[in-house]
């Protein structure tokens, strides 16, 4: 057979080729993801989000998701990044303790009715049979601890996310964003994360312009006292990283002790010590009560105490970090030591944006019934009393 090549006819063939291929090849991927589902979902699974989460943990995720927990202490995170109503049951301490912190007050209607899994901190089992049963996308925890959260995945069968406050410190503003950041990659929240993270930011700026002011010419020296750890504690247990001393201008009178924010201080290494302004957390005020009554003239050579500088605020510390204290204590700390550069400044007004910011309601009124917060401390005959700021 003598066959010759037609050049028009081949080009027309290779044209068709090239038309029909592609079609045919959605045709036979669509054939076959019909008959094997499972080969489609795994090559999904690979093109998910891959989570890097606070304990350098890699999770992957198909999707963002819409039903979780938030345990050792996580449920804060959600509750910043307004997406609560996603959370299928929390800890019994943000139930029974609504009171305490700003964000579980300004949830109360919600916490109130959801189921518990668990009692909630340090040493507290979670009921991990409970947990499995609501079956949420992801569990978050703030802990950060790599091991237990690797164990609670392998014991539940889910995705564990684990978030952080700090690193040595209690606190670290960067890596306290970089975990609202990856709850809010897991949540798809991103936009609101960078909403409350430029309100840090404008915090911080105002905060600086005003500590710049400084007619004294030296920082205040501060001591907090009465910083809960691991429940209440009394004047000696202190924070020599404390964050509104650093936002604020003060000089920490402990700040060269240790790498550790979190500090028992020698109780006659307070007299040594001697600030001139000494600040009260509110968590631990009956514990100073308590330890005044029993201890008059110790507190009588402290020239705070002397000079009428004790002040009281609001509980940096109530199941780890409450954030937005952090920053509304840093304006009251302003307000007592640098009146004249924070002169614009009512507390209470402030603390009520701030708490609106991060918990998206005004908490302060319900804090303050609850601390007396913004204070001056008199030490009297009878005991500590008030004096409201």
């Amino acid at each position: 057979m003598n066959l010759k090549y037609n050049k028009p006819a081949a080009a027309a063939f290779k044209s068709l080729v090239i038309t029909v291929a592609p079609m045919l090849a959605l045709i036979i991927a669509a054939a076959l993801s019909q008959l094997f589902p499972a080969a489609v979902f795994a090559a999904g699974a690979e093109s998910g989000m891959l989570i890097t989460d606070m304990a350098s943990r890699e999770v992957r995720l198909e999707k963002n998701a819409k039903r979780v927990l938030a345990v050792n202490s996580a449920s804060r995170f959600i509750a910043y990044l307004g997406c609560a109503g996603a959370l299928a049951g929390i800890e019994n301490i943000d139930k029974n303790f609504i009171n305490t912190r700003a964000y579980t007050i300004a949830l109360r209607g919600l916490f109130e009715k959801l189921p518990a899994v668990g009692e909630g901190g340090a040493g507290k089992p979670l009921d991990l049979e409970k947990i499995i049963s609501l079956n949420p996308d992801v569990i978050f925890e703030a802990f950060n601890d790599r091991e237990a959260a690797e164990l609670m995945q392998k014991k539940t069968g889910l995705k564990v996310v684990s978030l952080s406050y700090g690193d040595k410190s209690w606190y670290d503003e960067s890596v306290f964003f970089a975990s609202l950041n990856t709850a809010a990659k897991v949540m798809g929240r991103e936009t609101r994360a960078a909403e409350l993270i430029s309100y840090v930011g404008s915090l911080n700026a105002d905060l600086a312009r005003r500590a710049a002011v400084n007619k004294i010419g030296r920082r205040a020296r501060c001591y907090i006292g009465a910083v809960s750890f691991r429940g209440r504690q009394g004047i000696v247990s202190t924070d020599s990283m404390y964050t509104p001393f650093i936002k604020a201008g003060a000089e920490n009178a402990v700040s060269e002790i240790g790498a550790n924010s979190h500090i028992f201080l020698d109780r006659e290494k307070l007299l040594v010590y001697d600030p001139e302004f000494i600040f009260i957390d509110a968590a631990g005020l009956s514990m100073v009560s308590e330890d005044y009554l029993k201890n008059r003239s110790y507190y009588q050579r402290l020239s705070a105490v002397k000079n009428k500088k004790v002040y009281l605020c609001l509980p940096s510390v109530f199941y780890y970090l409450n954030i937005e204290t952090l920053y509304i204590n840093s304006y009251f700390v302003g307000k007592i030591i640098n009146p004249e550069a924070f002169s614009d400044i009512d507390p209470a007004a402030k603390a009520g944006e701030i708490f609106a910011k991060f918990c998206g309601a005004d908490c302060y009124e319900a804090m303050n019934r609850e601390y007396g917060a913004f204070s001056r401390l008199e030490f009297g005959e009878t005991g500590v009393t008030l004096e409201k700021f």
